[in-house]
């Protein structure tokens, strides 16, 4: 096998590497908002009930605010009633200090009401706001450990692409060029021969090249269809080889 050759199946093992590596660094935003995403349904609960406790003591302020006037109302038109001079007036004076105090009695009903909702919201709310605080524990958890993933991914990145930068300088530019631009159009740019077809793009190679292979192992080959550069995995045997080139001529 040429020289250029052993050292690009290295360099190859290791460009895919780097690919994997670049794959999962980039993921790391997408994978951390998907942890997030799990936090709104808890988070939007928690507003909502916080939402809710704002009107509802707005509403007993609300209340609380009607029954010192009906109270008011009250002290007046008893105050008043000791100044009537006829009994139509007093009567007058009695029904609106009997509506007043009716009023006072449903505010007070409504208060008590509110009270029993505000307490039943409280532990609504401290509930979902246990609930968020266990999720976002395990967010953070998560995220954590993403984050150390991608800073172990991040050094093992710059150590595969020293190795790889070290065997670049081993390969002839010429070797190197075409290697790399094969691997930019088509993902890899070296391809074991298969039997008698490139490992790759699966097309079979004329049986002149299979012989030119085998008479001239050191020199490179080329894939017609595909443009890869070839080679004979080591476990190939030559004898194999030679069969196959013999059945193809014949």
């Amino acid at each position: 096998m040429h020289k250029d050759l052993e050292f690009l199946r290295e360099i190859q093992t290791l460009d895919q590497r780097l690919k994997e590596l670049d794959s999962e660094i980039a993921s790391l935003p997408r994978r951390i908002a998907t942890l997030e995403t799990a936090l709104v349904t808890h988070r939007q609960t928690v507003e909502r009930i916080k939402s809710e406790q704002i009107t509802l003591a707005a509403e007993r302020r609300k209340t609380e605010l009607s029954v010192q006037d009906f109270r008011a109302k009250v002290s007046k038109s008893r105050g008043h009633s000791s100044e009537v001079k006829t009994n139509q007036e007093y009567r007058a004076v009695m029904d609106e200090v009997a509506f007043a105090e009716a009023e006072i009695s449903k505010c007070e009903e409504r208060l008590l009401q509110l009270m029993e909702n505000g307490e039943a919201q409280d532990g609504a709310l401290a509930r979902a706001q246990e609930a968020l605080a266990a999720e976002q524990a395990q967010v953070d958890a998560a995220r954590a450990s993403l984050e150390a993933r991608t800073t172990a991914d991040r050094a093992e990145r710059d150590r595969v692409n020293a190795t790889r930068e070290a065997l670049r300088v081993q390969v002839g530019s010429d070797v190197l060029r075409r290697y790399e631009r094969v691997s930019k159009l088509r993902g890899q740019g070296l391809a074991p021969i298969d039997l008698e077809a490139c490992g790759s793009c699966r097309v079979r190679l004329r049986p002149q090249m299979l012989q030119e292979i085998l008479a001239r192992p050191h020199e490179i080959f080329v894939c017609e269809s595909c443009g890869r550069l070839l080679f004979l995995p080591p476990q190939s045997s030559e004898a194999s080889l030679t069969v196959d080139a013999q059945t193809a001529r014949s």
